[in-house]
């Protein structure tokens, strides 16, 4: 459909929305909207823009195509698929949809809709087959012809039309009255009240509107009020309503209808009922039951009063016989209390001597006990003393006979063939001798300490020392041997850093922790010497990148109880003492000892001295 508006601006609607070509600057703009399958267009005297769709029905725009409001079958269209739209002379909008034509009044926001019933040639119209002429006709186009009508020439129908209920039933039968004894006496529709028993629960109304003006499209409402809260609509094809099982009480059935044009009778009709309860829920049955639970009540207080009284008779007896026994028991009582206080007396100096001996008792307990933990203390200090003579003899009978051993045979073989031995083999010979003689000497060393140490010999004076300094005189003692093993030492201590220790005993804790790296690092291996300041202590590390320790022997390494040796790359024997001697010089400065290892990566040997 094609559209021009007073502006020369084409309007064009598609299956893909609505478009607009401009003249002027040659270009299109395309609205869209929630339905782009745009069937019909409008555009009002204000510029305001209608769009028809074929599902979602009619939307109201602003010239930029904005919706101000969407108008479907919720809001009183008959049919959401528009097929033209088109506007009167008093601003009124007519559209033709698939279900007859409807006339939107702009100032009440309301639709009038008609249908076949009301002349049209019949409910479904073609899509934009209008045409609006200079004199205000408008035409639309249907299946069986077309519809022509000049607006202000229809008039809506404004008679009120009165309602009546014109039948009315009890279990789905009609009912009957005006006969003698019957229950009503007069029709239903010259009724006002109605009085139902408990038992009539299905009850059913019919009712009509007096409009015979296309009667099919009269609307009807009724509610029961004391028992629903909302209207219930329906139309002409359903002028009838029932109920069930209404509790008793009373009820006022209220029904309004309007015409076909929509004009509401809301005065309507109504009918009171009243539905009357059961004999058993009526009120004098309520009293009488009432009055008989009373009556209970009473005839149960009077005969539990008699029973009280009764008892209080039994009760007085019982109370003054029970008053001569207790007289004639307490003078048996008296007496007996008086030899009680005799025998009281006796058991109480019995009591004193008793408590005296068994306070004796318990003070020779005590001694006896303290006695015995002091042989009990002495015991195990003999027991750990044989067991530590036990170790130091079995370090001076294999560990230190070794490095002698090798001194003894090397001098030996160089004495008897010094003169025939090659010089490169005396080299070898004495580079033997030297090493063996180091290492007894650290091992004499480390043993005249650890003994001195454990007969309270050794003296410990810390004083504040550059650990630096301390650690490149270690260093400087023990560089040959690690020469020999091609091993790289590294020194990472900042010259800044001090501790409060020990000297002799810092040195012989670096020592043996570095102779130990040396040990155990293969040829051509690295290890390093660092240091980390803490809050108030120094983490010393000597790390290695040897061979490792195995996870079940780091228990043991610092207890001289279970402390084992081992070899080292180079077949370098060792006693294990040298550990136990750094842990038990550690501890005089109130540090920690541990390691850190990995098998076949190596071992961070960690310690901790204040810095204070």
């Amino acid at each position: 459909m094609f559209y021009e508006d007073s502006e020369n601006k084409m309007w064009i609607c598609s299956q893909s929305g609505l478009n607009l070509y401009d003249y002027k600057t040659n270009s299109f703009k395309v609205f869209n909207f929630p339905d782009n399958a745009i069937a019909a267009f409008w555009k009002d005297r204000d510029g305001c823009l209608w769009v028809g769709s074929n599902t979602k029905g009619m939307f109201y725009c602003k010239p930029d195509g904005t919706i101000i409001k969407t108008f479907n079958i919720t809001n009183g269209l008959p049919n959401n698929r528009i097929q033209a739209i088109v506007g009167d002379s008093h601003d009124n909008i007519w559209v033709s949809t698939s279900i007859g034509i409807s006339r939107f009044d702009r100032k009440t926001g309301k639709f009038r809709n008609y249908s076949k019933e009301d002349g049209l040639q019949g409910d479904q119209f073609f899509q934009q087959s209008f045409l609006k002429t200079r004199s205000g006709e408008i035409y639309f186009g249907g299946y069986n012809g077309f519809n022509s009508f000049y607006p202000d020439s229809l008039k809506d129908n404004n008679f009120i039309p009165p309602v009546y209920i014109t039948d009315f039933q009890i279990f789905n039968k009609p009912v009957l009255f005006g006969f003698p004894d019957a229950q009503f006496q007069t029709h239903i529709s010259e009724t006002k009240e109605i009085t139902l028993n408990w038992d009539q629960s299905v009850f059913s109304f019919s009712f009509a509107a007096i409009n015979y003006s296309n009667s099919e499209k009269n609307q009807y409402a009724y509610i029961m009020k004391g028992f629903e809260k909302e209207w219930n609509y329906t139309n002409s094809s359903r002028r009838y309503v029932t109920y069930t099982n209404l509790d008793p009480g009373k009820y006022t059935l209220h029904i309004k209808a309007s015409n076909n044009d929509g004009i509401w009778n809301e005065k309507g009709v109504s009918l009171e009922i009243t539905i009357l309860p059961p004999w058993w829920k009526t009120l004098w049955v309520k009293i009488t039951a009432a009055a008989i639970f009373i009556l209970l009540l009473l005839l149960g207080y009077y005969l539990k009063l008699e029973l009280y009284r009764n008892k209080q008779k039994e009760l007085s007896i019982l109370v003054e016989k029970r008053t001569m026994e207790i007289t004639s028991a307490n003078k048996v009582l008296l007496e007996r209390q008086i030899q009680i206080e005799k025998q009281s007396g006796e058991l109480r100096t019995h009591a004193e001597n008793l408590r005296e001996a068994n306070n004796l008792l318990v003070q020779k307990q005590s001694l006896i006990k303290l006695q015995t933990d002091t042989i009990q203390e002495a015991n195990d200090e003999l027991t750990k003393l044989n067991t530590t003579k036990s170790r130091i003899f079995s370090i001076i009978a294999h560990d230190l006979r070794n490095p002698f051993n090798a001194v003894s045979g090397f001098s030996e073989i160089l004495l008897e063939e010094y003169r025939i031995l090659p010089p490169e083999t005396i080299e070898m010979y004495l580079n033997l001798i030297s090493d063996s003689s180091k290492n007894g000497n650290l091992l004499l060393g480390n043993l005249l300490q650890w003994s001195r140490n454990q007969t309270g010999n050794i003296a410990f004076e810390p004083v504040h020392l550059n650990l630096l300094l301390v650690a490149k005189e270690t260093y400087n003692l023990l560089e040959g041997t690690a020469h020999k093993k091609k091993i790289n030492i590294k020194l990472q201590i900042d010259p800044d850093v001090f501790v409060d220790a020990d000297e002799n005993m810092l040195k012989t804790i670096l020592r043996n922790l570095l102779s130990n790296a040396i040990k155990f690092t293969r040829e051509n291996g690295i290890i390093t010497i660092n240091s980390s300041v803490k809050s108030d202590h120094v983490e010393v590390c000597v790390n290695d990148s040897g061979i490792g320790i195995r996870e079940e022997k780091i228990p043991l390494l610092f207890n001289i109880e279970t402390n084992t040796s081992t070899n080292g790359t180079s077949h370098e024997s060792g006693t294990g003492l040298g550990l136990i001697l750094c842990k038990e010089f550690v501890d005089k400065h109130n540090g920690r000892i541990w390691v850190e290892t990995k098998l076949g990566i190596g071992s961070q040997f960690k310690f901790t001295l204040p810095i204070n």
